[in-house]
């Protein structure tokens, strides 16, 4: 059997379906282009049930098609931080309450850079976090500054104006403007994978950003170890919400023709909460399921997800450190 042959008899029965059930909770209604450059032909790299992960022929970003709408979008991020599954355990185990002081703790060291970055740099600045939910990043800041979010979720909005007395717009980015040359700092920690619209989104954080004011991104990274290993398993693929795919090289392209220049690209993993002994021992593990997945379905044995999906490994997120420059 090929990839796309053992990804879908996998997901065919349970407990490969709870993938899909989690994926497609809504059928997606776009099929849509390349959001940097508008090329229509794409290449498919593989297939996730209703969707499809593609390459496109003139950029070379990877990203989903056909995918949830914004309408679709909008309603499944203000719903998120509501719904149950929230504050239960993932697939492998792991809770994930963004509102609980220990797992709060736990989270804040996975934004290590974007907050030791930030802090290194200013003591007393104007700071905007899109996509700021529960205010992670601004716990771990350490100053006067002057905080600002941007959020759809009502609760985290809420929560993060209450908290830390963040001027939160619960909009979407498109829907804010602020003066220009405002901020000193412009964090998005795993947002721009979620986006539709990029070109147009940066463009405004230019307009919004002091000239040599630093700009942070955080994303998932498709051109990883893991993610080329194990493709349709990698864990970070949510073809519901990650719609578009970036590598480490397609971003840098992207941010660098909107006019940042790239100072440096981080790859968080030796501080965060993933690096320990038992993360190391699923990584050996996971990797030697997921060679022999063709051979366990032949005879019948369907392994649980916490075998077959990649484990954090070095990588997986990427940070990248960019500073303002005048576009000529």
């Amino acid at each position: 059997m090929n990839n796309t042959q053992v990804f879908k008899k996998y997901t065919s029965v349970h407990p490969g379906s709870e993938l899909l059930q989690k994926w497609y909770h809504m059928t997606p209604e776009d099929n849509v282009g390349c959001a940097i450059c508008d090329t229509k032909d794409y290449k498919i790299w593989y297939e996730l049930g209703l969707s499809k992960a593609v390459v496109c022929v003139k950029c070379g970003l990877k990203y989903i098609t056909p995918r949830l709408s914004r309408r679709q979008l909008r309603q499944s991020y203000s719903e998120m931080f509501y719904k149950d599954e929230v504050f239960t355990k993932d697939f492998e185990g792991r809770k994930h309450d963004f509102y609980d002081p220990v797992d709060r703790k736990n989270k804040i060291k996975d934004r290590h850079y974007e907050i030791e970055l930030t802090n290194c740099l200013t003591q007393n600045g104007t700071i905007l976090d899109i996509g700021c939910g529960t205010g992670l990043y601004f716990e771990g800041l350490k100053g006067n500054f002057k905080l600002f979010g941007i959020e759809l979720s009502q609760r985290a909005a809420e929560y993060t104006k209450k908290e830390f007395g963040a001027c939160v717009n619960m909009c979407e980015i498109e829907e804010v403007d602020y003066k220009k040359d405002f901020f000193d700092v412009i964090n998005m920690t795993y947002v721009i994978e979620h986006v539709s619209n990029p070109k147009e989104i940066i463009n405004k954080i230019y307009r919004w950003l002091k000239p040599g004011g630093m700009l942070l991104v955080s994303s998932p990274n498709w051109g990883s170890i893991a993610s080329r290993f194990y493709r349709e398993f990698f864990r970070l693929n949510l073809p519901h919400q990650h719609i578009l795919l970036w590598e480490e090289k397609t971003l840098k392209m992207f941010l660098n023709e909107a006019g940042f220049e790239v100072n440096n690209i981080y790859f968080p993993y030796f501080k965060t909460e993933y690096f320990n002994l038992y993360e190391l021992k699923r990584l050996f593990r996971n990797s030697f399921y997921r060679i022999l997945l063709p051979f366990f379905l032949k005879t019948g044995y369907y392994p649980p997800l916490e075998k077959v999906l990649s484990p954090p490994f070095w990588g997986n997120i990427m940070v990248f450190e960019c500073y303002k420059r005048c576009r000529t």
